[in-house]
């Protein structure tokens, strides 16, 4: 796949959603075979990956429970008077990865962001030069922070997480979110990230869709307390309602 059929797939595609916008994957396929591109190998969805990586498009609407693409400029809101450039733009994004994922480290910041290491501690310096960061331990938060750290409670904070969800990706080292021994249930190989059962911010589980609107099906690690298993369920009747919607 060359440079030139990349070049005319995203005029297309961008033409296509200009004109009939929102289309799912097998619409745009469907005007991709117009460039002589087969329709059922991996082609299209290389393209319309590009065209994603590229700025081009990006998920809208669902439609009838599917995924369907617009124009990134066209779904997403003008960025106005918020536009970071240089060490601005690296230091805001160091400041919004630490607003939701402290406290934290550089090393988790560097591995996080895949920016060389250099970059990464020029972002932290500037932040601690300007106050926005203090120390929490051996780690680090956003200033102003530390006392909203929720105080240790009987219950149980239970949370059932999307498959691929950035916490899970959100450090250098898994261990902060799955114990080592069932590491593997939650990345099987071959780039999948399983939905995971959170507790206290640790995986005890891994959850999946069954048949039918309200199935989902829970795969604990190991057996968990009461306490962990009624959180489960209050979380079970929360995502059900979320995609009933869309079921």
């Amino acid at each position: 796949m060359g440079d030139e059929l990349r070049r005319r797939a995203d005029h297309l595609i961008r033409r296509a959603l200009a004109a009939h916008g929102p289309l799912t994957r097998a619409e745009l396929t469907e005007r991709l075979t117009t460039l002589g591109i087969a329709p059922d190998g991996q082609a299209p969805f290389h393209l319309i990956r590009h065209a994603a990586l590229t700025g081009t498009l990006c998920h809208g609407p669902q439609r009838a429970g599917g995924a369907t693409y617009v124009l990134l400029d066209d779904w997403l809101p003008s960025p106005g008077r918020f536009r970071w450039e240089g060490d601005s733009a690296l230091t805001e994004l160091a400041r919004r990865y630490l607003a939701a994922h402290a406290p934290a480290t550089l090393e988790d910041f560097t591995a996080w962001s895949g920016l060389p290491v250099t970059w990464a501690r020029r972002a932290w310096k500037m932040l601690a030069e300007s106050g926005a960061i203090t120390k929490y331990g051996a780690l680090t938060m956003l200033a102003g922070r530390v006392k909203e750290l929720p105080r240790s409670s009987d219950t149980p904070d239970v949370r059932m997480l999307p498959a691929y969800d950035n916490y899970l990706i959100g450090y250098r080292t898994r261990e902060t979110s799955v114990p080592a021994p069932h590491q593997a249930r939650v990345w099987p190989g071959g780039g999948l990230i399983r939905p995971t059962v959170i507790a206290d911010g640790l995986a005890v589980a891994t959850w999946a869709r069954g048949p039918g609107s309200r199935s989902l099906q829970v795969d604990a690690f190991e057996s968990v307390p009461p306490r962990i298993e009624q959180g489960v369920d209050r979380e079970k009747e929360s995502v059900v309602g979320f995609l009933r919607p869309t079921t």
